[in-house]
């Protein structure tokens, strides 16, 4: 935060408040959050069904949808990046909060009137607002939280994230039964509504890095700055591990989440797939809120969060092995819970880390690339998937394919880092060591 520090003696004098309490800036983003996401999730039950069962749907049609949400923000993630460490962020929230508002509007003018095609190229055009948003969401938690809060402010915003994605896909599998239209018009109203409450925030310029020649400035700059911030994270293993750790279970989740929509279209146990999708993806919410919960509570006990995330990406591959493989209603529900417990415990250990280990001028280029890389691997796995069930038949082979993904990606990150930890210590070691050779010349040529 801009504002001066706690005193710690006042601080454990008495019980402190909840962090919503004491942080009014924060609840601000927390209610726009609240509101925006709700608005989300009950409109994305509605256009991947839409997608799904649609004339001219199917299951590729379904995948490019899940692209069109996702892939943007590996398209814009480096530009987002730039911008949210060159300008004002509040602004940033604001402006994309309105224009997303505008094109839902339009989504539901493309819903009405049936037209898939046109509901695609709107997702992906909302989809692209919303990426320039997202890495100034992770960096403006700097603004209203202390440094030793923003575990707990992640752990709260994931909470968040989860509840109103179990809420919204459970009312969007109820809303979506009566067409695609309702949900779709909640939608642009929330955001509206959570423009509103980021507009009562104070400005939110980097720390050190004062507003810089405008939007044209920034993006020239787009290419220099990642690779700034790239090779910041480069240099210091730790932190790169931080910025790679959900790609991984993200490679995992796209061929999963495919699967998870065909399931609830074939077994429609709830009565209907909408239903049956709002419960899925409600369980697994619930999961995505509890599990950093858990995670938090076991780095506060001791536990290394890196170690802590990596056994969240194994829960999570675990989860989605028996996902592939299970039938019974029961079982799904409990599996898509274990899901969400690894998937959510990996993305707020993960995310804290990079907001604790990178000065405040890289954070948002950091986020950046971490959503960069992680959606990409999520849109390959689910267009991939969805390309392998059309020529095979089988559904569950989309999960198959994400989970061999995600494995041999865990792996490989992991190798090249212990490769990149040694060579920096290595590095470091022939410093130390011309220290005082050069130490040594310079005296003597002071004596000389």
């Amino acid at each position: 935060m801009n504002s001066g520090r706690r005193d710690p003696s006042a601080a454990s004098a008495s019980p402190r408040p909840s962090l919503l309490r004491r942080r009014p800036q924060f609840r601000r983003v927390w209610l726009s959050e609240i509101v925006s996401l709700l608005g989300d999730w009950m409109s994305f039950v509605a256009v991947s069904l839409l997608a799904l069962g649609g004339e001219g749907g199917g299951v590729v049609a379904l995948a490019l949808v899940m692209v069109g949400h996702h892939l943007p923000n590996a398209l814009f993630a480096p530009v987002a990046g730039v911008l949210a460490d060159r300008l004002d962020r509040r602004w940033l929230l604001v402006a994309t909060s309105v224009v997303q508002g505008a094109l839902t509007v339009a989504m539901l003018g493309a819903a009405v009137l049936g037209s898939v095609v046109a509901v695609q190229v709107l997702v992906f055009a909302r989809a692209s607002v919303g990426a320039l948003r997202l890495p100034a969401q992770s960096a403006v938690l700097r603004h209203v939280v202390e440094e030793d809060e923003l575990l707990e402010a992640n752990a709260i915003a994931s909470a968040t994230w989860s509840v109103m994605f179990a809420v919204g896909m459970a009312a969007g599998g109820l809303i979506a039964s009566l067409g695609p239209a309702a949900a779709l018009a909640l939608d642009a109203a929330s955001f509206g509504l959570s423009a509103l409450f980021l507009w009562g925030l104070p400005p939110m310029v980097a720390e050190g890095r004062p507003a810089e020649g405008g939007v044209l400035s920034a993006l020239a700059s787009v290419r220099r700055d990642i690779a700034l911030a790239w090779k910041h994270a480069w240099d210091r293993p730790p932190l790169l591990d931080a910025v790679l750790a959900k790609t991984p279970v993200h490679l995992a989740n796209g061929g999963a989440l495919l699967l998870l929509n065909l399931v609830a279209a074939e077994r429609a146990f709830a009565g209907t797939a909408a239903l049956t999708l709002g419960v899925l993806q409600c369980v697994r919410g619930a999961g995505t809120g509890v599990g950093p919960l858990v995670g938090v509570a076991l780095v506060r006990r001791g536990l290394r969060g890196e170690l802590a995330a990596t056994g969240a990406a194994w829960m999570t591959f675990a989860a989605i092995a028996a996902f592939s493989v299970t039938g019974h209603a029961a079982a799904l529900i409990a599996v898509a819970l274990v899901w969400g417990l690894g998937s959510g415990a990996n993305w707020v250990l993960s995310s804290a880390e990079i907001q604790r280990l990178s000065p405040d001028r890289f954070v948002g280029r950091l986020s950046a690339i971490d959503n960069l890389v992680l959606t990409v691997g999520l849109c390959a796995t689910s267009l991939g998937g969805a390309m392998l069930v059309e020529r095979v038949g089988v559904p569950g082979v989309a999960a198959w394919l994400g989970l061999g993904a995600g494995v041999v990606a865990w792996l490989g990150s992991q190798w090249m880092l212990r490769r990149r930890a040694a060579a920096v210590r290595g590095q470091g070691a022939a410093e130390a060591a011309a220290e005082p050779e050069a130490l040594s010349l310079r005296h003597g040529t002071e004596r000389r």
